[in-house]
């Protein structure tokens, strides 16, 4: 893929906040003999050596993650503001911060960013380079693009919620006796891979527009770390070289 030009400038940022309640530490933690946050560093890393983004920030509102991402080749210029990093915080609000940050100290103005999480490090740069592909190329309409996989193991028609001891049909338009194969093809938003153009993101304070442009990742590389099986399944798929 070329190089993007002047007018293309791409961010990356990767939020990596302390509070996680699920795997305490979890960006920090080790992951196959590395803190987890290499991972999302190392790709940022290696598609900039590649000319796809024009640079990269770790915001956090720890010192010793901002210390271990550094040592872990990562930027981590400053801390996270505590009212950006509690776990009511919005994403798109750290996403801002840091856009805004970067263009006071480089007295440049981007075209986008490119939200890279640690909790997804199976990603690959190939998915890194397709995804801008396919966002650049369908500029100007595009004002953002999210990563997807298959979820055709998910039927909408069995999908309930818990009401007391009964079940309640989420989507009770659809007859739950319909057949895989009569339905729609679904995707599975998997958190890998987020780009949003900056004036979304700064006029509309807002990461995804109601049609994203997509972009398909293969399943074994779309576990995103939410718990310790999580953890364990990426773990095994990374040392199985599935990456």
């Amino acid at each position: 893929m070329k190089r993007i030009t002047e007018n293309e400038k791409i961010l990356a940022i990767i939020p990596a906040r302390s509070g996680s309640k699920g795997i305490p530490r979890k960006n920090i933690k080790s992951f196959n003999g590395k803190p987890l946050i290499h991972y999302a560093i190392a790709l940022a890393a290696k598609v900039q050596r590649k000319g796809l983004i024009v640079g990269h920030i770790v915001s956090t509102d720890s010192k010793r993650i901002a210390s271990i991402a550094r040592k872990s080749g990562g930027n981590a210029p400053f801390l996270r503001p505590r009212e950006l990093a509690t776990d009511d915080s919005p994403v798109v609000e750290t996403v801002m911060h840091t856009v805004k940050w970067w263009e006071e100290h480089n007295r440049s103005i981007i075209h986008s960013v490119l939200i890279l999480q640690p909790t997804n490090p199976l990603t690959a740069a190939e998915d890194i380079e397709g995804a801008v592909r396919q966002y650049l190329d369908n500029q100007p309409k595009a004002r953002c693009l999210i990563s997807v996989c298959d979820a055709q193991h998910i039927r909408l028609p069995a999908l309930y919620y818990k009401k007391g001891k009964y079940l309640e049909q989420a989507v009770r338009q659809l007859d739950p006796a319909s057949r895989r194969q009569s339905l729609r093809r679904l995707y599975w938003r998997n958190g890998a891979v987020y780009i949003v153009r900056r004036d979304l993101l700064l006029k509309k304070r807002k990461i995804m527009s109601e049609n994203p442009c997509c972009y398909e990742m293969p399943k074994a590389r779309s576990v995103a770390i939410d718990d310790v099986l999580d953890w364990r399944v990426a773990e095994w798929l990374m040392n199985r070289g599935r990456r």
